[in-house]
């Protein structure tokens, strides 16, 4: 587990089930501008895969695990999370990344 005081870069995959795309979407698109008004966030996006359309990628940089931890209690958070309990299809992935830089 990174250091709580070091940024932490997360990555998180996921797949949707298509007959709930057009609901999630919406959800996922408030979120990530509400994610960025953030005092802790450095950096929040999502992509989509130009090969797979119901396959997304969140990349985002906290200032802390803390960071991520408040920001997993925030309501837009929770809406998303709510969401995806139906429209995801199996398990996201989700890694935490520290920089490497820091070692040296």
């Amino acid at each position: 587990m990174p250091d709580n005081t070091q940024h932490v870069t997360v990555v998180a995959s996921f797949h949707l089930k298509e007959e709930h795309l057009d609901a999630i979407l919406p959800v996922m698109t408030a979120c990530i501008t509400a994610s960025r008004q953030e005092a802790t966030n450095l950096f929040y996006t999502c992509r989509r895969d130009l090969n797979d359309p119901l396959h997304f990628v969140f990349i985002e940089q906290w200032q802390s695990v803390a960071a991520i931890h408040e920001h997993e209690k925030q309501p837009h958070f929770l809406a998303m999370k709510t969401a995806f309990e139906k429209g995801m299809e199996g398990s996201p992935t989700v890694t935490m990344l520290e920089d490497v830089s820091a070692f040296s």
